[in-house]
C-alpha cells in the first residue's frame, strides 16, 4: 500500500454528497485499493481474471484481474466474483489484512466463531485498530460495509489522519459534503479520503501544507 502519497481515494457524488450510509460494491472496493498500491496498474496492459462473471468489457475488469494476481481479492466456490454485490464487513477486513503479513490477532467478537472463514482476518484487523465492532461485542461480518466505514478503515490502514486545524481554516478550498458535516462521526475520515494533500508527519498527526483535487 502507498502510505507516502496522500492522494484522494474516496470522493462523493455530483450533487455534493458523500453518501456515508451507502454501500460499496466488490468491484468499487477492488478498484479503490488497486489505485492505492505502490505498484500502479499499467494503463495499456490487460489484466485478465479467472472469474466467470467478470466480462472483458466490465469497467473494473482490469482492476479485478490485477488484484487477483496478488491474491488480494478472491471469488466464490462457484467461480464467480460478483462485482456488483455490496462488499461485506468481513470481506473488507479480509482484503485490508491481505496487504500485510497476517499474524494472530488478540481481539475477538461474540459473533465470530473459530470456524468462520474470515475470523483470522477480522481479529488481525481489529488488533491493528483498523476495524471495530459494536457496543454489544459483535462484529456483524455479513453486514454490508458503508462508505463512511470504508473511509475510516482505509485511513487507519494507510496511517492517515486529517489536519483539523488546516481544514477549518481552508474549508472554502476543500471538497466538502452536504451530508457529512463536522458533527458526523466520520467527518475527518471523509475529509482525509476526499482531499489530496501534501503534508509532514508530527508523531501520529499530519500537518497539511497544500491540497489538491
Amino acid at each position: 500500500m502507498n502510505r507516502r502519497d496522500h492522494t484522494a481515494f474516496l470522493v462523493g457524488y455530483a450533487e455534493g454528497t458523500f453518501g456515508p450510509e451507502c454501500n460499496m460494491t466488490r468491484a468499487e472496493v477492488t478498484t479503490m485499493f488497486a489505485r492505492l498500491l505502490t505498484e500502479q496498474i499499467e494503463a495499456d496492459k490487460t489484466y485478465s481474471s479467472t472469474f466467470n462473471d467478470v466480462a472483458k468489457d466490465c469497467w473494473a475488469a482490469n482492476y479485478i484481474g490485477y488484484m487477483q494476481q496478488f491474491g488480494i481479492v478472491t471469488g466464490y466456490e462457484d467461480g464467480s466474483f460478483r462485482p456488483d454485490v455490496p462488499v461485506t464487513r468481513a470481506e473488507f477486513a479480509a482484503i485490508a489484512s491481505r496487504f500485510e503479513k497476517l499474524t494472530q490477532g488478540s481481539k475477538s467478537f461474540t459473533d465470530m466463531p473459530a470456524t468462520h472463514w474470515a475470523v483470522r482476518y477480522i481479529n488481525f484487523a481489529a488488533t491493528r485498530g483498523w476495524v471495530t465492532g459494536y457496543e454489544d461485542g459483535s462484529f456483524k461480518p455479513e453486514h454490508s460495509i458503508t462508505r463512511a466505514e470504508v473511509a475510516a478503515v482505509t485511513c487507519r490502514l494507510l496511517e492517515r489522519s486529517a489536519d483539523q486545524t488546516y481544514i477549518r481554516s481552508h474549508i472554502g478550498e476543500l471538497r466538502t459534503f452536504a451530508d457529512v458535516t463536522e458533527s458526523h462521526w466520520a467527518y475527518w475520515y471523509a475529509m482525509e479520503a476526499a482531499n489530496g494533500h501534501d503534508y509532514t508527519k508530527s508523531g501520529g498527526s499530519e500537518n497539511w501544507s497544500r491540497t489538491y483535487r
